[in-house]
């Protein structure tokens, strides 16, 4: 049983970690498509980048969630005794 325990601690950190790797990733991507967007002469570009800045705020937010559920299971994990 404490394995087991140890093994999901370890997965449950090294999905965090990854998690928080990404998100500055999904944030960067934002502002390379925010500049884009105000850089761009016509309306379809305009519209687009646009699109992709929506899309990676969406992103960013989704794995906001998912670190919050993932540091709330290995608070959870570690409290068991």
């Amino acid at each position: 049983m404490k394995g087991e325990r140890k093994k999901k601690i370890k997965e449950l950190e090294e999905m965090i970690e990854v998690v928080l790797l990404s998100i500055p990733r999904e944030i960067a991507s934002q502002k390379f498509y925010q500049t884009a967007f105000e850089k761009a002469t016509t309306d379809i570009s305009r519209k687009f980048f646009q699109s992709l800045v929506k899309e990676e705020k969406h992103h960013e937010a989704k794995l906001r969630k998912v670190l919050n559920k993932l540091q709330n299971e290995l608070k959870k994990v570690k409290e068991l005794k």
